[in-house]
């Protein structure tokens, strides 16, 4: 019989699929390394979330505000222009920049408060940045040394002892950490407000550069609105303390004081804090009194 033809071995290889043209291999790696590191990238390319807390700043301690001594027949803003129309009211929301979400609440009222911002605040860019886009009145609030030395105005405070050159560039740094500002009032600073020559120094510089100075009237003794009025600079005081007493009542009690004082003077000034309280009395009342004055932005009442 004739012997079988061995028939031919099967090949053991694979055969290769069809090559991918190397940019198409290229896109593939291209893909799948962004689809691993596209998530981390954004986690890192996002706006920081805002610092909701930090110690709050306190008051001066005083058992009564002193009170803003009325002003003069004569003088811009008095009786005549409450003759005519509706008297001003001015209110300075101060010690901003620390408690974000209340804070933007404040900015956010449908109001032209005005803001003064704690140029330390850990919030304080990111929220006076919202007051500019919001056209309110930006202005800083400036750490001055109190009477109580056991009080902490925070950091970069102007000491009455001082030498000039710390005593300016400390002012400087202030004043760059609160954009946009239009103005300055001071945080504490009964005992520096009281001293001639310290406030001749900051009015100097506020002077140079264009910004007017609210007295926040800390203490009964201050001389910082009298050297103003003596140096040309644009300023003005605070007449009312809307929650020294942060008691809802009290601060109903305080905002009616401060349409009583308009009426009588022509225009007010009152300050507040970013206290939710406070908030409430503003949202709930303040349609109400706008019907007996004018409420403006604090640059309006700046002589």
């Amino acid at each position: 019989m004739p012997s079988k033809r061995p028939g031919k071995k099967k090949s053991s290889k694979k055969k290769k699929g069809p090559k991918l043209p190397r940019f198409k291999g290229l896109f593939l790696h291209v893909i799948v390394f962004l689809f691993l590191t596209l998530p981390i990238a954004i986690i890192f390319l996002l706006p920081t979330p805002p610092v909701e807390h930090l110690e709050p700043p306190v008051f001066e301690e005083f058992s009564k505000a002193p009170k803003a001594p009325p002003i003069k027949k004569g003088e811009k803003g008095a009786s005549k222009r409450a003759e005519k129309k509706l008297p001003l009211v001015a209110i300075i929301i101060d010690d901003m920049g620390f408690e974000y979400r209340l804070d933007e609440k404040f900015i956010l009222l449908d109001a032209p408060l005005s803001f003064a911002f704690l140029p330390y605040g850990p919030n304080t860019k990111r929220l006076a940045h919202l007051a500019l886009v919001k056209k309110k009145d930006v202005l800083v609030h400036l750490p001055m040394e109190p009477e109580n030395k056991s009080l902490d105005p925070g950091p970069d405070a102007l000491m009455v002892e001082m030498d000039l050159d710390g005593l300016l560039e400390t002012l400087e740094k202030n004043i760059r950490g609160v954009p946009g500002a239009v103005g300055v009032n001071n945080h504490m600073g009964s005992r520096f407000t009281a001293n001639p020559r310290a406030m001749e120094y900051v009015l100097a510089y506020l002077k140079q550069r264009g910004l007017f100075f609210i007295d926040s009237r800390t203490t009964k003794e201050t001389v910082a609105f009298k050297e103003a009025r003596k140096m040309g600079v644009p300023c003005a005081e605070r007449s009312v303390f809307l929650d020294h007493d942060n008691d809802r009542q009290k601060i109903s009690h305080e905002l009616r004081r401060l349409v009583r004082v308009a009426k009588k003077n022509g225009m007010a000034i009152a300050i507040g804090h970013p206290y939710q309280n406070t908030y409430e009395v503003l949202y709930s009342l303040l349609p109400i009194i706008r019907k007996e004055v004018k409420l403006v932005p604090v640059h309006h009442l700046v002589h």
